[in-house]
């Protein structure tokens, strides 16, 4: 009895090593981000700029790595009405990949713009808080797109104005919930916002 009982308590150890071992740190997430991201910026050719351009003119490969690490280019400055933080309500759209862990590869594209939105609508929220204002119907597409929903897709509203548009590369800690949970940085191709107010 003592003999089978020390046998399962050896594989039951065993079983617990082994399941800690296929979980990634959050130092290893950090690690296959940056690596992540730098092959990203070989493979497109970018550059990124030391600091914020004094116009907000980005020429077609040139990004600037913000305080809080995500990476901003300025496709549009918009019309130069600005959102006001924790009372503007805005309207975006968006294409945005998120990366295979410590490759550039994208695991899936998204998109609510033209005619690859499956009919959806923009995604709703206030600036500064990382909440979605639900709409009246959603569908399971519409869910996935407001799952994007993070710190990181709002930074460039601290640049642009109305119907502005950027391009963003956000890393796991900037993102949404989900992108935290399993490490996984977002390519956002284009993001335009448009301010409701």
């Amino acid at each position: 009895m003592k003999r089978g009982f020390n046998v399962l308590l050896i594989l039951f150890v065993g079983m617990v090593i082994l399941s800690c071992n296929k979980t990634k740190s959050y130092t290893d997430m950090l690690k296959a981000e940056g690596k992540a991201i730098d092959r990203l910026i070989d493979q497109e050719g970018l550059e990124i700029l030391k600091r914020m351009p004094s116009d907000y003119k980005f020429k077609e490969n040139e990004y600037v790595k913000l305080d809080n690490d995500v990476y901003l280019q300025i496709v549009d400055t918009g019309d130069g009405t600005r959102a006001t933080q924790y009372s503007s309500h805005i309207l975006c759209r968006f294409t945005a990949n998120r990366f295979m862990l410590d490759t550039a590869t994208y695991q899936n594209r998204y998109s609510n713009f033209g005619p690859n939105s499956n009919g959806t609508a923009p995604i709703e929220f206030i600036y500064g808080y990382t909440t979605v204002i639900p709409q009246s119907s959603t569908t399971d597409y519409q869910s996935v797109l407001e799952g994007f929903m993070s710190e990181g897709l709002q930074a460039g509203l601290e640049y642009v104005g109305n119907k502005g548009r950027v391009r963003l590369i956000v890393p796991f800690k900037r993102g949404s919930s989900y992108d935290q949970q399993y490490g996984y940085a977002v390519h956002f191709e284009d993001l335009e916002y448009k301010i409701l107010e």
